[in-house]
C-alpha cells in the first residue's frame, strides 16, 4: 500500500474524533438525531481546522442507516461505499479550479437525479469564495430551493467574499482555530500509535509552528518523525535544526542586546545563528513573537501565564526580558520589527534586512535620547537673537528733537543735522514694528524628536485604553518648551475645540501618562492657539478671506 500522509491517515472518522470544535459538532449531531437536516451549510475558518473533514463525516452520518448519537457507524455498506473515492452520491468540487458558470450549470442539471445509496445526495464545494459572480448567480436559485434529497455544504477560508444572497441561505458554522494544547495532545496520541518518541518541548514547538492548524502541525510532524535514529527520542534541538529556527533563549538574548544598545554583541549573535543555518525571516518571526509575549507579561503580570499558556520558567525569562526595557520601548521595538517584516515581502535580502533592523533598534534609543538637547538648543538660539535686534531700538532715545526748537533759524543753514534725526526717527518705528510681526510666530510647530516620540507613545497607550481620548489627543501638536515641559496645542479655527476641551478636562491624567511614558516627571500644558495663514489649507484660506475670520499672518 502506498504511503499516506499523517493528516490523511489519522483523519477523524466520526464527530467524536474531531478536535477543538465542540459547539459546531454538538449542533450537527443534534440535527442528525432529530432529523432536522438543513439544505445548505457554510463552514468557515482558517486552513487545516477540519472544515472538509466535518463535511465528509456529516455526509456519511445523514446517509448512514445505523448512525449512533449523530455519528456514522463506518461499518455498514453505505458508509464503506461513501468512503471510496468517486462515489456518485457525495460530490466534492474544488471551486478554485471549477469556478465558472458552466460547472454550476452542470450541478443544476444533475441535482434532480435521486441518490443511489442513501437518502441524500451531498455536494461539498470547497473554497467556494473562488466562484465567479456569474457562477454565484447560477447557484443561487438551486441553493434557495433545492430538491428534498440534496444537501449543499460550502467551505471557505474567506466568507467575507461571498455574496449576502448566498450567506443568507446557509446555516453558518465558524470552525474555530485549534488550541496549541489540543494539537499537542493529538500529536502525542499519533506518536504513541506509531511508537515514536519526541521530546515534549519539541512537540510544543511544532504545535506553535502549526499556528492553530492541525493539518500544518501534522505535516511538520510527518517530516520530523524521520529524524529518529536508533530508537532514541527526537530532541528539541533536532527540530530546530530541521526548521532552521533559533531556540527561545537565543532570541531573548538577542532582544536583551537590543535593549542594552549593544550592537556588537547583537550582530555577533546573528552571525552565529547564520553559521548554524538559521533562516533570517524565521528569526524575525521569532523576535516578533518573543516581543509580543514580553509585552503581555509586562502589562498583565502573572496573568500572562494563563493568556500565553506558558509555565513559570518561561514567565520568569519573559519577565527578565521585559524588565530590561523601560516605558514603551517594547512597543517601539515591535513597530520596527513589523515594518521589517513588511519589507521582506518585496525583496530577497532577508539577512541584510534583519541585520539593518537590529542595528536600527540598537541605535534608535541613543538617537532618541540625543535629539531633544539639540532641539531645545535650537529654540533657545533662534528666539533670543531677535530680541537683541529689538533692544537697540531704544538707543535713539537721546533724540535731537529738543535741539530743533532751540535753533529754528538753523533749519535753512544746516539741513544735514536735521536729516540724521529724521533717519533715526524713521529707524525707531521700524525697530518697534518688529515685535508686532514676531507675535504670530506663536502658532504651534511639531516639536523635536522627543516630543514626537512622546506623542506617539501616549497616543498608542490612550487608544488602547480609551480610543476616543486617543483620537482627541492625536489632533493636538506637542511642543517641547524645555527638558521637562511640553505644550499640547490645538488650533482654534480647525474644529479642534472639542478635542481641546476634552484634553483640558483630562489634563492631570495626560500629565501622569506623559510622566510614565517619559520615565520622569513631566509638566504638560494644554492651550488653544490661532492658526497661521501660511499653515491653512486652501479651503481654510478661502473661508478666512471671504468670511469674517481673524487671520494671523507671519
Amino acid at each position: 500500500m502506498a504511503y499516506m500522509a499523517l493528516y490523511r491517515k489519522y483523519r477523524p472518522k466520526s464527530f467524536d474524533e474531531v478536535v477543538g470544535q465542540e459547539v459546531a459538532i454538538r449542533i450537527l449531531k443534534n440535527q442528525i438525531t432529530s432529523g432536522r437536516i438543513g439544505h445548505a451549510y457554510l463552514l468557515t475558518g482558517i486552513r487545516g481546522t477540519g472544515k472538509t473533514t466535518i463535511a465528509k463525516i456529516f455526509a456519511r452520518a445523514i446517509n448512514c442507516p445505523n448512525n449512533q448519537d449523530g455519528n456514522p457507524c463506518n461499518v455498514c455498506e453505505t458508509c464503506r461505499e461513501i468512503e471510496q473515492p468517486g462515489v456518485m452520491d457525495i460530490i466534492e468540487i474544488d471551486a478554485a479550479s471549477n469556478r465558472g458558470v458552466d460547472e454550476i450549470r452542470d450541478i443544476r442539471e444533475k441535482v434532480k437525479y435521486p441518490p443511489t445509496l442513501g437518502r441524500y445526495k451531498v455536494y461539498i464545494i470547497d473554497e467556494v469564495h473562488m466562484l465567479t459572480r456569474e457562477a454565484f448567480n447560477a447557484l443561487l436559485k438551486t441553493l434557495e430551493e433545492p430538491p428534498a434529497h440534496v444537501v449543499f455544504i460550502l467551505a471557505t477560508t474567506e466568507p467575507n467574499k461571498l455574496p449576502m444572497t448566498i450567506l443568507s441561505r446557509c446555516q453558518r458554522f465558524d470552525i474555530r482555530p485549534i488550541s496549541q494544547e489540543a494539537i499537542v495532545d493529538r500529536m502525542a496520541e499519533i506518536l504513541e500509535d506509531l511508537d515514536v518518541q519526541v521530546e515534549p518541548e519539541a512537540l510544543q514547538f511544532i504545535a506553535a509552528r502549526g499556528d492553530h492548524s492541525m493539518r500544518d502541525a501534522l505535516s511538520i510532524l510527518d517530516q520530523v518523525i524521520d529524524l529518529r535514529e536508533d530508537g532514541r527520542p527526537i530532541t528539541y534541538s533536532q527540530v530546530l535544526d530541521f526548521l532552521g529556527m533559533a531556540d527561545q533563549q537565543t532570541i531573548r538574548q538577542l532582544i536583551a542586546h537590543i535593549a542594552e544598545q549593544d550592537a556588537a554583541s547583537a550582530l555577533t549573535l546573528l552571525k552565529t545563528l547564520k553559521a548554524r543555518g538559521r533562516d533570517a525571516a524565521l528569526i524575525l518571526d521569532q523576535m516578533i513573537d518573543a516581543v509580543h509575549q514580553a509585552l503581555i507579561v509586562q502589562t498583565t503580570g502573572e496573568t500572562a501565564m494563563a493568556i500565553l499558556g506558558i509555565g513559570q520558567d518561561d514567565y520568569d525569562a519573559l519577565l527578565a526580558t521585559a524588565q530590561l526595557t523601560g516605558g514603551g520601548q517594547l512597543f517601539d521595538i515591535m513597530d520596527v520589527l513589523i515594518d521589517a517584516k513588511e519589507k521582506l515581502k518585496y525583496n530577497d535580502v532577508a539577512e541584510i534586512v534583519l541585520e539593518m533592523t537590529v542595528l536600527k533598534l540598537c541605535t534608535a534609543q541613543t538617537i532618541r535620547a540625543a535629539d531633544p538637547a539639540p532641539a531645545v538648543k535650537r529654540t533657545v538660539d533662534t528666539a533670543p537673537p531677535r530680541q537683541p535686534a529689538i533692544k537697540p531700538a531704544p538707543s535713539p532715545q537721546p533724540k535731537v528733537t529738543p535741539a530743533a526748537p532751540q535753533k529754528p533759524a538753523a533749519q535753512t543753514a544746516a539741513p544735514a543735522p536735521e536729516a540724521r534725526p529724521k533717519q533715526n526717527a524713521a529707524a525707531a518705528p521700524k525697530a518697534q514694528a518688529a515685535p508686532r510681526q514676531a507675535k504670530p510666530a506663536a502658532a504651534p510647530k511639531q516639536g523635536g524628536a522627543d516630543a514626537q516620540t512622546l506623542k506617539k507613545k501616549m497616543t498608542a497607550a490612550l487608544k488602547k485604553k480609551a480610543p476616543l481620548d486617543g483620537k482627541m489627543f492625536e489632533k493636538g501638536r506637542l511642543i517641547q518648551k524645555d527638558a521637562d515641559h511640553f505644550e499640547l496645542c490645538f488650533f482654534e479655527d480647525s474644529g479642534d475645540r472639542m478635542a481641546c476641551d476634552r484634553c483640558t478636562r483630562s489634563q492631570a491624567k495626560l500629565e501622569k501618562l506623559a510622566g510614565s511614558v517619559a520615565g520622569r516627571k513631566v509638566q504638560l500644558t494644554i492651550k488653544s492657539v490661532k492658526k497661521n495663514f501660511s499653515e491653512m489649507s486652501l479651503a481654510e484660506k478661502t473661508a478666512a478671506i471671504v468670511g469674517n475670520v481673524p487671520i494671523v499672518r507671519k
